[in-house]
């Protein structure tokens, strides 16, 4: 990921690619990429990103709006939408509490940094897989059926087990609770 060769902080690759990365293969087509930052380093992101034209989010209600001051990133919102000619990248603010990175749909969620923040086998870092699909288990679209079904045989048991305390706090009707446990 060139465009952050040069950010200071940690992050990590996001979204749908995780599952491509933990698999070592691209399973489908992505739209975007996304890169998830700790909160507390957002101020280094946004001097990073000077002179990209930089959205905020604004969950629940499908809309984007200019990023102004520090305050336009005050919680709930956790994303950020970048923009530089056709370059396009999406940064996810992610809280983290000593050494817990912090689920952002329930605090008591937690898992520790070394098991949330990976590296393949080129150095790239990036989200354990697990807790993308955590996220993506909330309203599964198909493409997101399919992520989990292509991470389930590399799942470790610890990763399954996870996956399934998480799914049984925040979605205990998921179908994937019972393919975790076969």
């Amino acid at each position: 990921m060139n465009e952050m060769k040069g950010f200071q902080k940690p992050w990590f690759i996001a979204g749908g690619w995780v599952v491509d990365i933990a698999l070592g293969r691209v399973a489908r087509q992505h739209d975007d990429i996304d890169i998830c930052i700790y909160r507390e380093d957002v101020k280094e992101a946004l001097r990073y990103f000077e002179g990209w034209d930089i959205k905020v989010a604004v969950p629940g209600e499908n809309r984007l709006v200019d990023y102004v001051q520090l305050n336009d990133l005050s919680l709930p919102r956790y994303c950020l939408h970048l923009f530089r000619e056709k370059d396009f990248i999406e940064v996810l603010l992610t809280e983290r509490k000593e050494n817990d990175v912090l689920f952002r749909k329930n605090k008591e969620i937690t898992m520790s940094i070394t098991d949330f923040a990976l590296k393949d086998c080129d150095g790239r870092p990036y989200v354990n897989p697990v807790w993308q699909l955590l996220y993506k288990s909330s309203n599964p679209r198909d493409k997101d059926n399919d992520d989990f079904i292509s991470c389930l045989p590399i799942m470790t048991d610890q990763q399954k087990k996870w996956l399934a305390k998480g799914l049984r706090i925040m979605k205990p009707e998921s179908e994937w609770i019972q393919r975790l446990s076969s």
